[in-house]
């Protein structure tokens, strides 16, 4: 039937004299009413091709017109872009994996590049694929390109980097293009060898000899493409060779269909692998682990897609053999799995258990639960080092008889508890404590209890004194510049808020075994290392160098944080939050400073009586007669009601810091700056007085001016970001092919222009070093970092204005931009540049004060300080 039937008795007359219809969707859904019902009345079934369209409106509300048991799909996608179950119930399914056993499938080559500039990367794409097409026609294979791309004006763009291939007769084809038939069948006779579209050419479109895809735009529904381009292997194709596909992998988008490829069906690490010759040293290493288990071909579950919850119990071990294959025995309820699956490399074994359970809130027979589980057994045999660690899903598991089954009788007498897990937290730096157990001595009336919140300072400090004893921690702090959770307990169990694939969490447990067993390591690291808190009711004997914005308002744009003054609308990126100088007896005070305005307040401190108890209490009070408020959301507030509800924390000389009545403080004093990374300048012909090089024409005796011009070889982009709300006064970008270098230079003139080791000339700078490490992480979420700077690339002093990039431009920092949003590795650095410090002569009170901060910027954000000074 090629046409729609609108007279309902020549439909009914067609349809009796006939045994099979064979027709289109688009036919069907276009009938009337009354046609859709003596459809449903008169075919006993109905089989419907290309079903992964079924869950469409048109296509659905025919297709329930039928009874159920009536209805075949069919589909070689089962699944749809926009999510959508395909309804039904699986009776038939044929895998990728035998449909490439019986050569339907051939592998395809996976052949992508890496290319961060845009502009450059739709040419090198088009220079793979060609050159894969002429390998292929010189090995005898009449293969064609098809270069995808996602609308006609990208079409338009891409086809010029094929139209010079002359030979080879590129064609472009999309929807609506003038002489469109034509075309196509131009296609189909084979006089062309490279086919730029937007489409597919239709699903129906059978041209086997499409062999090379050329992705040049994410988000091109890549199951769909592979299948496509995959699906002509067959062996009455024996004169074609293998399908290619090339992509950029530095697109994001790319990576994660990718992920979602493989998840879906693990067959497709057979069709489609993993590894190729831009692979990073990441992707190498995860390919080479997985290729060690022994039975990857045969699993329905992709092993790359697992990702448990970090966490183990260590055990010793004193055997050399294990046999991974017996552990259905050390499993007591395992006849309760309806599903059981393992496999093993040679070190490690991975189990996957599915169970039928009934649901929390019935009774059912036909409602249940199918709850799947899985358990990670890691035997880490090193020179020197024989140790277990099991990881599982499942509560209650007794993991002893498990690693007996395993290992042998023995094994579980080697489990690690007690006091030694606690070593975990060696290296472990301004840690925070969120829940502490523990247990006190015999005799006692309670023997365990649990400090979490702000009863865990009280926790610390009996175990300090020695009442109680630890039992368990959990906390967050800093390892190696990175944030990370840490938790442990006497029972042996460690743990960590994050989740890894399967080759991170071995090496995550062969990490925490070294440190249990260290010998070296005192357990009681956990304490020597945590902060600690005080709630206090009187400003800290200490100058402030520096204080910030809430650290929650960094978790948003600067623009989504509106403060209006008069006529004047200002945002993060041009107003920010300075220490006010006075003396430590004195109340704290900070201003918030914009080009046009200064607004002043200070910090109370002080204590009320509550129910006969007297509590630490902290108020914002604002000093200067102007009024200002804080747009956020749908939320507006003064600015002194706002700082009182997003408080912003205040940092000091010795390296403690102050959020609300909350005084945090390190234990252990800082060392003073390594004299090493202090870098000396003689600064001829600069005046130390004057810091900022202003606009054109720059003052050229500034520090700035000259700083700029010593570092100007050294960086593809010198932005000047001096000003209210900077990042830093400079900042030197160079992007490099492996990653992006960031450099942060903040610089201070010298009090009355002289070299005196004044420690006043020291207080803020260093302060500006500290707060922007939080572009550090900024960075990493989005592009603010980026933002900032395109939103302040004028610079204006005095009616004047000129652009603030000194070196490099716009387009410059948005190829970098692109870089860094296609998630190229970035590295930060940060300098702080003080010529009225005399590196021979300097003060133990200055470089106490830059080992403060050398060692915040290096905990917390596993950056190198370097300061320049004076001989």
């Amino acid at each position: 039937m090629n046409s729609r039937v609108t007279d309902i008795e020549i439909l009914r007359d067609f349809i009796s004299k006939v045994n099979v219809v064979v027709t289109t969707m688009d036919i069907l859904t276009d009938s009337t009413v009354d046609a859709k019902m003596l459809f449903s009345e008169e075919f006993s079934h109905l089989f419907v091709d290309e079903a992964h369209h079924s869950e469409a409106k048109t296509w659905k509300e025919l297709i329930e017109r039928f009874d159920k048991e009536k209805v075949f799909l069919f589909t070689a996608t089962p699944y749809r872009n926009d999510g959508k179950t395909l309804q039904g119930k699986v009776i038939f399914n044929f895998s990728l994996r035998k449909a490439q056993e019986q050569r339907y499938y051939k592998q395809i080559n996976y052949l992508p590049i890496r290319e961060y500039n845009r502009k450059l990367a739709d040419e090198k794409i088009a220079e793979r694929a060609v050159q894969q097409l002429r390998e292929d026609i010189a090995n005898g294979y009449n293969h064609i390109i098809m270069a995808r791309c996602k609308d006609k004006k990208r079409a338009v763009e891409v086809f010029k980097y094929y139209e010079k291939y002359e030979d080879l007769n590129p064609i472009m084809v999309y929807t609506n293009i003038s002489g469109l038939e034509k075309k196509i069948e131009s296609i189909k006779r084979g006089e062309h060898f490279i086919i730029v579209c937007v489409n597919m050419l239709g699903e129906g479109f059978d041209l086997p000899n499409l062999k090379i895809a050329a992705i040049h735009d994410e988000r091109q529904s890549l199951p769909i493409t592979l299948q496509f381009i995959g699906r002509f292997t067959r062996t009455s194709y024996e004169e074609l060779g293998n399908a290619s596909f090339i992509t950029n992998i530095a697109y994001p988008p790319i990576h994660e269909e990718l992920e979602e490829l493989y998840a879906r069906n693990a067959d497709w690490n057979l069709i489609l692998p993993r590894l190729n010759e831009n692979a990073t040293q990441k992707e190498i290493d995860f390919k080479n682990y997985l290729d060690r288990f022994r039975h990857l071909d045969r699993s329905e579950i992709p092993f790359q897609s697992i990702r448990p919850a970090l966490s183990t119990v260590v055990y010793r071990n004193d055997t050399n053999e294990w046999n991974p294959s017996n552990w259905q025995t050390g499993i007591t309820d395992i006849d309760s799995y309806e599903h059981q699956y393992s496999d093993n490399s040679d070190d490690t074994l991975v189990i996957i258990l599915g169970k039928i359970s009934n649901v929390d809130w019935g009774n059912f027979e036909v409602v249940k639960n199918l709850e799947w589980d899985i358990i990670v057994v890691f035997w880490d045999l090193r020179p020197n080092v024989n140790r277990i660690f099991i990881n599982t899903s499942i509560k209650g598991l007794s993991k002893d008889k498990l690693i007996e089954s395993i290992f042998n009788e023995k094994a579980s007498k080697g489990k690690i508890g007690g006091m030694d897990v606690f070593r975990i937290f060696h290296d472990v730096k301004r840690l925070t404590l969120f829940n502490v157990g523990a247990r006190k001595g015999i005799g006692q009336d309670i023997t365990f209890q649990n400090y979490i919140g702000k009863a865990v300072q009280d926790g610390i400090k009996l175990l300090e004194q020695g009442t109680i004893i630890k039992n368990n921690i959990f906390g967050v702090g800093h390892k190696e510049g990175e944030k990370i959770s840490l938790g442990c307990s006497v029972s042996g169990k460690t743990w960590s808020y994050l989740r890894g694939n399967l080759n991170e969490l071995t090496s995550w447990c062969r990490d925490i075994g070294d440190k249990i067993t260290d010998e070296s390591i005192d357990p009681n690291t956990v304490l020597q290392n945590t902060l600690e808190i005080e709630k206090i009711s009187t400003r800290p004997q200490v100058t402030p160098v520096m204080v910030d914005w809430n650290p929650e308002m960094y978790e948003y744009a600067e623009n989504k944080f509106e403060i209006r003054i008069g006529g004047y609308t200002y945002d993060l990126s041009n107003s920010e939050l300075n220490v006010l100088e006075s003396d430590i007896l004195q109340p704290l005070q900070f201003s918030f400073d914009t080009s046009e305005h200064k607004i002043a307040f200070e910090v109370l401190l002080g204590q009320e009586e509550i129910d006969g108890q007297k509590i630490p209490f902290y108020k914002i009070i604002k000093k200067t007669n102007i009024e200002a408020v804080v747009l956020y959301g749908n939320k507006m507030l003064t600015l002194e009601d706002f700082l009182q509800e997003f408080a912003p924390t205040i940092w000091f000389a010795d390296g403690s810091q102050l959020f609300q009545n909350n005084y945090i403080r390190e234990k252990t004093e800082a060392d003073i700056i390594p004299l090493n990374i202090i870098i000396t300048d003689n600064w001829v012909g600069v005046n130390l007085n004057y810091e900022s090089q202003d606009v054109v024409p720059y003052v050229q005796n500034s520090i700035q001016y000259y700083f700029i011009n010593k570092i100007r070889n050294d960086f593809d982009i010198i932005y000047d970001d001096d000003g209210k709300g900077e990042i830093a006064d400079i900042v030197g970008i160079k992007d490099l092919p492996t990653h992006i270098e960031i450099h942060l230079f903040h610089l201070k003139y010298a009090q009355g222009g002289i070299v005196n080791n004044n420690i006043d000339n020291f207080y803020q700078v260093c302060g500006q070093a500290q707060k922007s490490l939080n572009w550090k992480y900024k960075f990493r979420k989005g592009k603010d970092f980026f933002d900032h700077l395109f939103k302040r690339k004028e610079k204006k002093l005095n009616g004047v204005s000129c652009s603030r990039f000194v070196k490099g431009n716009e387009t410059d920092l948005e190829n970098v931009l692109i870089a860094a949003k296609w998630e190229k590795e970035t590295k930060f650095h940060i300098y702080i540049v003080q010529p009225s410090l005399s590196k021979a002569n300097a003060s133990h009170d200055i470089l106490q004060l830059l080992g403060n901060t050398y060692h915040y910027l290096h905990t917390l954000g596993n950056i190198e300080l370097i300061v320049y000074s004076s001989i």
